[in-house]
């Protein structure tokens, strides 16, 4: 009886950690799991080092005002740093 009540919590036990392990793997529209990544790519181009997480799939970058994966081309262009050398003296 003691064999049987150990076998049925281990078994338990497994299918709870697959059944986690799935969920967990599980990623939005153009996105994929990764467990170790440099980055998390994105329109903004700020470089977030992550861990066990969905990144954007290639082609596709991070929009971090909306925390969507959209096509590259259709990311905001980041304004440029402008300097006029008459202001600089």
């Amino acid at each position: 009886m003691n064999r049987v009540v150990i076998v049925l919590s281990v078994l338990f036990v497994m299918f709870a950690l697959q059944l986690d392990t799935t969920f967990a793997n599980t990623c939005p529209d153009n996105e994929e799991f990764v467990v170790d990544a440099p980055c998390d790519f994105n329109c903004q181009n700020i470089c977030s080092p992550i861990t066990d997480t969905c990144v954007c799939i290639f082609g596709y970058l991070r929009d971090l005002n909306s925390g969507e994966c959209i096509p590259e081309d259709q990311c905001d262009p980041i304004p440029e740093e402008i300097t006029l050398g008459c202001l600089a003296e």
